[in-house]
């Protein structure tokens, strides 16, 4: 069993491993589109703020008091949830250089406002200085927050002719994005249970029958081997005897000589019905398809054991209704038959009725053989037509049973389309009805 738990492992890790780097490929994919999605909005909203400040600029009143900022003061309780804040930076013409003209809900250090006023100030040179154009006449043809450093981010534009430059931090939306990232991650993580879970089911039920499988064919060898031990041993042990008396004839041997081939004859007899079983496990077991009586087959099947019911003390009563015809093979039905009927004298209690009957019920031939004797157990009867079962394990073999002959019976109905069960109490006695169904 350990290397199919082993397996059971490997799958389950194999399955988890895809599903957590498709859940990872899905995460990523979302966050960073939700990103690019939201610095495009972020860029339309500052781009329409610059330009409003443009426009207010550009029609300021002249008897209007004078003023460092460019553009509307900003509104104290918008400020207060301003989602993007930002600073306008734009040329001191005392300086020559980039200081903050305008402030809204950003406030900067005086290390990060000293190295964004050298960082705006040479991409103001770098401009003059080369063939590129200035920055947009109007801010709408240029919506795209270019970075800076850290989380600061910054837009060109122009208010009053002049060159100015908005900068912003996206701390706010990082930490939205973050929020994001934590509750898909969330999701992710529960869906990673869920499928885990789901693995671990699946990889339980389809394991679930190599399992069943695994453990019954180690339950057959270890049978097998039991069952062969015993009449190799015997074998073994005649010949031994044999070999110690070397000037004794065959006549003074002869009970060695008869017991190492009755034992022998029961391993060919077990090992035919093991081969049997493995063809039809193989799906090898092809049964001639011929269309036959199975009301003369069963006459036929039912007389060879009437001299060993009468021996026996019992009474065998063949009830086989006429015209029953089925497809089958005639020489496995035979074989089915005699198990049944075999298995009924053995254990059917003495001066009793073993009752083989056939009858036609709808589209089916039900055949039935019922024998009184020793209840068999309720928690026995799922377990009766395994291999290897007994019941009773020491009268079973004192009666040369191997447990094989049930399994075999089943096999031989199923491979004619049929089915066979058991029933067993202490009122109506022990039944096996097999179903076949009827020739067209």
């Amino acid at each position: 069993m350990k290397p199919l738990r082993l397996l059971q492992r490997r799958i389950i890790a194999t399955n988890l491993f895809f599903v957590l780097i498709l859940l990872l490929g899905i995460l990523t994919a979302l966050f960073l589109n939700a990103r690019a999605r939201s610095m495009k909005e972020a860029g339309r909203y500052l781009a329409a703020e610059l330009r409003f400040a443009s426009f207010f600029s550009e029609h300021e009143s002249e008897a209007s008091s004078p003023s460092d900022e460019i553009g509307p003061p900003p509104d104290g309780a918008q400020a207060a949830t301003a989602y993007y804040p930002y600073v306008v930076f734009s040329r001191d013409s005392s300086s020559d250089s980039y200081t903050v003209s305008r402030s809204y809900d950003l406030n900067l250090s005086d290390a990060d406002t000293a190295r964004l006023q050298s960082l705006l100030q040479r991409i103001a040179d770098s401009d003059t200085g080369s063939e590129k154009k200035g920055p947009p006449e109007r801010p709408e043809e240029n919506e795209s927050l270019t970075p800076a450093f850290s989380s600061y981010y910054y837009l060109q534009g122009r208010q009053a002719g002049k060159r100015v430059f908005l900068v912003t931090s996206l701390d706010k939306l990082n930490a939205s994005l973050l929020r994001f990232a934590l509750q898909l991650g969330g999701i992710f993580l529960l869906a990673g249970f869920l499928i885990f879970g789901l693995s671990f089911f699946l990889a339980r039920m389809s394991l679930r029958p190599v399992e069943h499988a695994f453990s019954e064919q180690q339950r057959f060898v270890q049978d097998a081997s039991h069952e062969l031990k015993t009449p190799l041993t015997v074998i073994l042990a005649n010949l031994s005897i044999l070999k110690s008396r070397p000037t004794a004839t065959i006549q003074e041997e002869m009970l060695w000589i008869q017991n190492t081939e009755t034992e022998a004859r029961r391993m060919q007899e077990l090992t035919e019905r093991l081969l049997f079983l493995a063809k039809a496990d193989s799906k090898r077991l092809s049964p001639k398809i011929e269309r036959l009586s199975l009301s003369q087959l069963t006459e036929a099947a039912a007389l060879p054991f009437t001299a060993l019911a009468f021996e026996r003390g019992l009474t065998l009563d063949t009830e086989p209704e006429a015209g029953i015809s089925v497809k089958g093979d005639a020489r496995a039905l035979t074989q089915l038959l005699a198990i049944l009927i075999d298995n009924a004298l053995k254990y059917a209690k003495s001066g009793s009725v073993v009752t083989v009957r056939l009858a036609r019920q709808k589209k089916q031939a039900l055949l039935s053989v019922h024998n009184e004797g020793e209840v068999i157990p309720q928690d026995a009867l799922p377990h009766l037509f395994d291999r290897f079962y007994r019941v009773d394990k020491s009268r079973a073999r004192a009666q040369g049973g191997y447990g094989l002959g049930l399994s075999i019976a089943k096999t031989i109905a199923h491979a004619h389309g049929g089915d066979i069960r058991v029933e067993s109490s202490a009122e109506h006695g022990t039944c096996f009805t097999t179903t076949l169904p009827l020739s067209e």
